[in-house]
């Protein structure tokens, strides 16, 4: 921040950049049971069923049946702030969000088969208690008792996307697949301080390819395009911050108030590379590495008409690139039921100087148990159980009081998914 009156002001504006505790930033890995279920190791490599188009449209080619699937996700997680020293009575309020996804797979031909997913790629849901992080001793005590509610109340941050794309048997061995995303993004921030409420349309692309080096060894490669955002919305300003520089409350209280404000704001490209090996007609080993490239959000520029700041406030966020990496096992028994097994370690965005109150993320290791049924010839079912363990968050902002302390998270996930082919 080039000031430290401006990031004051801006509040919650810098929250756009939610987190979201189960994956790197505020992105959401839960899009696929299956996949999940040997924690995304060999996602982009294989075509289970119709939601291995999110991470690879090739994988299209390899459904020569139509095909709907959709998933339903419960995350449970269980968070606290622990203050370095005298705190506050606020915590975490308990949130376990759901996470949905629908796809279709349908052949157009032997050789091509089009595509169609509906997700939500990214986003996230943490409220506050009043009066939680550190006990503040500054002057604005008498009014703010506490450093966390200056930081953030409340965010609200939504993605909706959808995938139409297409894949294409280019040879017995190869298949190559294409794909748009259209996405719609919904933000409601707030802090003690301020409250940001914007929304926009974008687009971004993705494509991939799969390749078979020989009847048992399987590959998959794919990139996602960054999405752009030009968000309009409002910012509305409270007097604590211009009281906190000396403005008289009665000043304060006529500036304070909603005002019109945009920024910009990228969504990170990925890549992503799978294996998947036959070690037997009935076992697959498998691995996977996905990068993405929140280098991106290098820097938030927020212009405004009115408010009682200059315009643009320019807020640095300085996240880094972040890489998973997934390791996983596919076993099919006799009766055809297919039990599954991963795990992956997945780096932080963030260190202890730049970690957003509303983005408690971490380095993580998650592992996953998971397995598909099949009531009918068409239909399959698919279950999984996965469990994070995430490193402690500490966190020391200085910006709006000393917020100085360390997030102790864990999450659990349960979901179900059912294919169905015609």
């Amino acid at each position: 921040m080039k000031m430290k009156t401006h990031a004051l002001l801006i509040g919650s504006a810098i929250s756009l950049a939610a987190g979201q505790a189960m994956a790197t930033g505020f992105a959401v890995s839960e899009q696929s049971v299956s996949a999940q279920g040997t924690a995304y190791a060999g996602a982009a490599a294989l075509s289970e069923n119709a939601s291995n188009q999110w991470f690879n449209p090739a994988t299209l080619a390899g459904l020569k049946k139509a095909e709907i699937t959709a998933a339903v996700q419960q995350v449970i997680i269980d968070t606290s702030f622990k203050s370095n020293g005298a705190s506050g009575p606020g915590d975490f309020k308990d949130l376990d969000p759901v996470v949905g996804s629908a796809f279709l797979a349908l052949p157009l031909s032997d050789m091509m088969t089009f595509g169609l997913g509906i997700n939500a790629p990214f986003g996230t849901k943490i409220e506050y208690e009043d009066n939680w992080g550190n006990v503040a001793t500054d002057g604005l005590a008498a009014l703010s008792p506490t450093t966390g509610d200056r930081y953030a109340t409340m965010s609200d941050l939504k993605t909706y996307n959808v995938n139409p794309a297409l894949g294409i048997q280019v040879t017995d061995n190869l298949n190559v697949g294409v794909g748009l995303s259209y996405q719609r993004i919904d933000a409601d921030i707030e802090s003690a301080f301020t409250r940001l409420e914007g929304d926009d349309d974008s687009y971004g692309w993705n494509i991939g390819l799969t390749f078979d080096a020989d009847d048992n060894n399987h590959f998959g490669l794919a990139y996602r395009s960054k999405v752009e955002y030009d968000i309009d919305g409002d910012i509305t300003f409270s007097p604590l911050p211009l009281i906190a520089q000396g403005t008289p409350p009665a000043t304060a209280n006529a500036l304070a108030g909603k005002y019109n404000g945009s920024t910009s704001l990228d969504m990170p490209a990925s890549a992503q590379f799978s294996y998947a090996g036959d070690l037997s007609d009935r076992t697959q080993i498998l691995f996977g590495v996905e990068w993405m490239e929140w280098s991106s959000l290098d820097k938030l520029v927020i212009k405004h008409d009115g408010a009682p700041i200059p315009s643009p406030v320019v807020q640095e966020f300085d996240w880094g690139n972040t890489t998973r990496y997934s390791a996983g096992v596919r076993h099919t028994l006799a009766s055809d039921t297919v039990l599954r097994f991963g795990v992956y370690k997945e780096d932080s965005t963030q260190n202890s100087d730049n970690r957003s109150p509303t983005s408690p993320d971490s380095d993580k290791i998650g592992v996953s148990l998971g397995a598909g049924f099949n009531p009918t010839d068409n239909m399959t079912v698919d279950v999984v159980y996965s469990h994070l363990f995430v490193d402690d968050a500490d966190t020391n902002l200085t910006e709006r009081g000393v917020l100085n302390g360390s997030y102790e998270l864990d999450a659990d996930v349960i979901g179900a998914q059912l294919s169905y082919r015609f």
